[in-house]
């Protein structure tokens, strides 16, 4: 019976469904390489990428600190290359750059290099918006990847710049409070905008272990838990369907002010997807259709994303939670009660869809994620509803910054103990 319903469900929902019948085509087609999709970010420049010395253009991400904690990686748009200092043309696509550490950190508090400036690390606010002229050298030719050497602003102007730069200085002062909250601090600005210099070694090994680095990345776990604040109270506030804009406005402000990193563009899609369908008064789509919209219109957007990990972990484990997940759900019947029923099939489907893409990308599956999620899971829930709030009362009220500090440094110690323990469990390696 249970294996009736099952293949009942794939047939209905996965099989005769057109809009996921395209995705699926089109992404054996562009995976498989036999359909080339054009990268209109592709960098092109009149000279070789060894002989560029120099690129002017808009950061296009914002800098993320590397591993090895020397440098921030991040994209940057040209609009002209330079071969020597007067030979310079037209250039365009995007390039990763390299800056160093102490050229990024010099605003940041209670950093090593804070407060230094010098002829080539002056105090620079370098964030996604920016316009720089940036002095480099080329490292790695096949991927055009530069190191900065010096960074010189180039003049903005326009509306679009005050946006840019209120954005700039807002997580720069969201920084500033979760520094004085210590390592709680440094997990919630992790979770928050993706920032994680601040996030303790110890913790982020420990979700990396444990199968849990899906939480630390931002993803539309967050941007639903952003999104289902802001409609929460907007019902209590307004009707419906104002409600359902408050929401969607709530997850396009955490998206402009995280990034859009795939994963979260992906969220917001979906959202303006699921959104205009209300709208529209049509029949509600299935979120196996939302998905495979998402996919399509995604790819039509921004291409260069197809092949990054972040982009094919995020629609897989989907993919996974909408296919097997529901399959290993109707199979549980009533073994387990329905919310823990419903968290595990979903983090199993998740991780059964994305464990041969998990094992070639990283060389290693943990086995143990399932269930370290179904444990981690609501703890980093009840640390993120603690950490809104408490970050949105302390700005209006400061004096109760020390009151959360301790509440959520609580929390943070509990999460810590948990991911810890399931960390214990062996992973599979290749």
């Amino acid at each position: 019976m249970v294996i009736k319903k099952c293949l009942k469900y794939f047939f209905f929902a996965v099989l005769i469904n057109p809009v996921f019948t395209a995705a699926f085509f089109l992404a054996v087609l562009f995976y498989t390489d036999t359909l080339k999709l054009s990268d209109r970010k592709q960098f092109s420049c009149l000279f070789f990428s060894s002989e560029v010395t120099a690129v002017e253009g808009t950061v296009w991400s914002s800098p993320v600190k590397t591993s090895e904690g020397t440098y921030y990686t991040a994209l940057f748009e040209t609009k002209k290359a330079y071969k020597q200092k007067f030979q310079s043309g037209g250039s365009k696509g995007l390039i990763t750059v390299l800056f160093p550490a102490t050229m990024i950190e010099t605003l940041y508090p209670g950093k090593l290099y804070t407060g230094i400036k010098s002829n080539n690390h002056q105090h620079l606010l370098i964030e996604s918006g920016y316009n720089f002229y940036l002095e480099v050298s080329c490292t790695d030719i096949e991927n055009n990847l530069f190191i900065v050497n010096k960074a010189t602003p180039v003049s903005h102007s326009g509306l679009l710049f005050k946006l840019t730069k209120i954005r700039a200085l807002s997580r720069l002062t969201f920084k500033r409070l979760m520094f004085g909250w210590g390592k709680a601090g440094g997990l919630l600005l992790a979770l928050l905008s993706g920032s994680k210099e601040y996030t303790d070694k110890t913790l982020s090994d420990g979700f990396k272990d444990a199968g849990l680095s899906h939480i630390l990345a931002l993803s539309g776990m967050h941007l639903n838990l952003f999104g289902g604040l802001a409609f929460f109270f907007g019902t209590k506030i307004t009707r419906r369907n104002l409600a359902d804009l408050i929401q969607l406005s709530a997850v396009v402000f955490f998206v402009w002010f995280a990034g859009a990193s795939p994963s979260l563009f992906r969220a917001m899609l979906s959202a303006l997807i699921v959104y205009i369908n209300s709208l529209l008064r049509m029949n509600r789509f299935k979120g196996l259709t939302v998905l495979s919209l998402t996919f399509i219109i995604h790819l039509l957007i921004y291409p260069h994303h197809l092949k990054t990990p972040a982009f094919m972990l995020s629609y897989g484990a989907l993919a996974g939670i909408m296919s097997i997940g529901q399959i290993i759900k109707f199979s549980m019947g009533r073994l387990f009660l329905p919310e823990i029923s419903s968290r595990l099939s979903e983090s199993l489907g998740a991780q059964i869809f994305t464990a041969p893409l998990t094992l070639k990308i990283f060389g290693k599956f943990m086995p143990g994620g399932a269930a370290a999620t179904l444990f981690a899971g609501p703890l980093t829930n009840i640390f993120l509803y603690t950490g809104l709030s408490g970050t949105i009362l302390c700005l209006i009220m400061p004096f109760l910054s020390g009151a959360f500090n301790v509440i959520m440094n609580c929390i943070y110690n509990i999460i810590l103990k948990c991911v810890l323990l399931f960390s214990k469990i062996p992973a599979v390696t290749v």
